[in-house]
């Protein structure tokens, strides 16, 4: 029997139009819509009793789990989950962990009770064998997170080749002590993010001096708590990299306070190229990563597993990440 990835090949539209017609979604025209039933009537096509038991079951509603909404990024993200999910015929409701293992798991109980189609995890606050059992109830997908055995569709970044090229810019401008900022120890992002610093350091022949090492890093406030330990250093970082805009931005406010020249004294690179990187003063030089689409692209993952597009295995995507220099550099 034919698939619908067969059909959209013959029709040449997308396998989520043939699925927009298939449930007689209004976004097709109605040319497309006939040739569709055509080839699907010259192909003798016929839904498999399980898709069509799983489509009159949904409640076309796809739940996100994010630690928390006023994060930029995390803001971005749910904005590019949101307009994906609409454009498809389905809508989004967004759950807050506020990095809490047990909020994260009480989340993925609404796929457990059929409230939800399926889950995005846009962060990993619980180890993957707690999350896992949870796929017997539906699809699940990670959107910014990564882990090294979860059989699910994961879409991220390279975190080791961006942070290398930050790390490598700062040492190419004459940085010789550079220190590395994180969220948490536990995020396989992270670490990867981790690896890139060290394999830049150690290629340049840079030692690695524990002290430099920052974590627990989320939000401006952080990023002042951060500063405030650097400048009571005795042997201070002249470059750091951080994780996040908001760290830099607040480590950078802090830093002039205390008499510091920005990049002079002190150099310094964000990570998410958030609009505050060009309001602040200096502005900051940072990776650019493409948020929205990588919302859009854990929908689209996530629509297809719905829609018995494919089946439920392990596939990485990895965006394109960019340094964008700036002033604080």
């Amino acid at each position: 029997m034919c698939t619908i990835y067969e059909i959209a090949k013959r029709c040449g539209v997308s396998t989520t139009t043939v699925s927009r017609v298939l449930n007689h979604h209004p976004y097709v025209s109605e040319e497309k819509r006939q040739l569709i039933l055509q080839v699907m009537k010259e192909m003798e096509y016929t839904p498999s009793s399980a898709a069509r038991t799983l489509r009159s079951h949904q409640t076309k509603t796809i739940a996100v789990s994010v630690p928390a909404v006023d994060h930029p990024f995390f803001a971005q993200l749910i904005k590019g989950i949101s307009k994906e999910a609409l454009d498809q015929g389905y809508k989004a409701i967004v759950l807050q962990t506020f990095y809490q293992e047990a909020l994260e798991l009480e989340g993925l109980q609404l796929l457990k009770r059929k409230e939800v189609d399926g889950v995005i995890l846009g962060a990993l606050e619980n180890t993957w064998e707690k999350i896992e059992p949870f796929l017997t109830n539906g699809p699940i997908v990670m959107a910014n997170e990564y882990h090294q055995t979860a059989n699910i569709p994961i879409i991220g970044y390279d975190e080791r080749e961006a942070a290398y090229k930050a790390v490598d810019y700062l040492i190419r401008s004459g940085r010789k002590s550079i220190g590395f900022c994180f969220d948490t120890e536990s995020s396989e992002a992270q670490k990867q993010r981790k690896q890139g610093y060290l394999d830049a350091l150690s290629a340049h022949g840079l030692p690695l001096q524990d002290d430099w090492l920052f974590g627990e890093a989320f939000t401006i406030e952080d990023g002042f708590r951060l500063m405030e330990v650097i400048h009571h250093m005795k042997e201070a970082p002249d470059a750091i990299f951080t994780g996040n805009d908001q760290v830099a931005a607040g480590l950078i406010k802090q830093a002039i306070s205390y008499g510091y020249q920005i990049p002079g004294d002190l150099a310094v690179i964000g990570y998410d190229n958030q609009d505050i990187c060009e309001v602040t003063a200096p502005t900051i030089t940072t990776i650019d990563i493409p948020i929205v689409e990588l919302g859009q692209r854990s929908v689209q993952q996530m629509i297809a597993l719905l829609q018995d597009q494919k089946p439920l295995q392990r596939e990485h995507i990895q965006l394109p990440t960019r340094l964008v220099t700036r002033e604080s550099t």
